[in-house]
């Protein structure tokens, strides 16, 4: 077999991505390749070749690489002929499937119009070459149930199941979460994450709630009224506040929290922040990708009158800041 990152000389190296991850597929490489990953000064084109079958891991990741150049940002010896071995342009690879599937899985964030040209291939050969690549490394599945999740669907229902079924024990329901949820039908998908979060830990809750986002669904907001007891924390801009802006939120929900009061108020402030702002930073990428809105209409005056009336019950400095945050975004002033 040829080298992994030039793809030209035979394997005469294995390199293992650190000692506490020998179940992690290696690097298998030729001994030139070997030196140059280790003293992270691979060429744009190698980094390349690496990242696409086994993602931004160890040696790869953004401390020493630019991700969507390949260039080395901190090599210890020099880079030999870098404009020599280029990183491909989408322009380069959008015709040839094999190739385009690896530019997407290098890609740190899959660029919409990635997908959009994957789309235009068949379906099944896009699973097909997927699935040789997860079979090859699984630590590279992570991307592949991304690109399978927007690119395949439903198609791909036995494919996800399998892959589902046969997870590594301890593995967290969110590396799974957007494949369920795109490949099985709405009320499997609901019912195996909410059963997932169930026997979540009180310490993993809080990150683990982020699973039901991709399902976009109100259901989950139904579902979340009954967590109130393990709510422990709702810090500002919380995963609680995401779930909430991108499942349907309406302004009809909103009130109905405010009136419940605390926990679920502070999640209604968090999510209406989101809904009504045109800035998504900060947020977990797929949020940001999504631009929340609130699903029914309210006037602005109506709702700058029930928020003043709330800080009149909890008036504290984290909701007042919030309130404010809402009113600028509607462009009220507070009175």
């Amino acid at each position: 077999m040829k080298c992994e990152s030039c793809k030209t000389r035979e394997i005469e190296i294995e390199i293992p991505k650190g000692e506490d991850l020998e179940e992690v597929k290696p690097y298998r490489l030729c001994f030139e390749c070997g030196n140059r990953l280790q003293h992270l000064a691979l060429r744009p084109l190698e980094f390349f070749n690496l990242a696409a079958i086994h993602g931004h891991c160890f040696y790869l990741h953004d401390d020493f690489y630019d991700w969507d150049t390949g260039e080395a940002m901190a090599p210890e010896i020099d880079v030999i002929g870098p404009e020599k071995f280029p990183f491909p342009t989408l322009e380069d690879v959008k015709n040839d499937l094999n190739r385009l599937i690896g530019y997407s899985f290098a890609q740190y964030n899959t660029d919409n119009i990635v997908i959009e040209h994957l789309q235009k291939f068949n379906k099944t050969e896009v699973l097909d070459i997927i699935d040789q690549r997860v079979k090859y490394n699984n630590s590279i599945a992570y991307k592949a149930y991304e690109i399978v999740s927007c690119v395949i669907g439903k198609t791909a229902n036995n494919w996800a199941r399998d892959q589902w079924e046969n997870r590594v024990a301890g593995d967290s329901i969110l590396t799974y979460a957007e494949l369920i949820s795109n490949c099985f039908e709405f009320e499997e998908a609901f019912e195996v994450i909410k059963n997932e979060l169930e026997k979540s830990g009180d310490k993993t809750f809080n990150d683990d709630i982020l699973a039901l986002l991709y399902l976009k669904n109100e259901k989950s907001l139904d579902w979340l009224e009954t967590q109130t007891e393990r709510m422990k924390t709702v810090m500002w801009n919380s995963s609680f506040g995401q779930l909430a802006a991108c499942s349907q939120f309406s302004w009809r929900r909103c009130e109905k929290w405010l009136r419940m009061g605390r926990p679920l108020s502070l999640i209604a402030l968090d999510a209406l922040c989101l809904c009504t702002t045109k800035y998504h930073t900060g947020l977990f990428f797929w949020s940001r990708k999504q631009k929340p809105t609130l699903t029914d209409h309210v006037e602005p005056e109506t709702m700058a009158n029930r928020l003043r009336d709330y800080l009149k019950i909890d008036g504290v400095p984290r909701t007042q800041k919030i309130v404010e945050i809402i009113m600028n975004n509607h462009l009220f002033e507070m009175t």
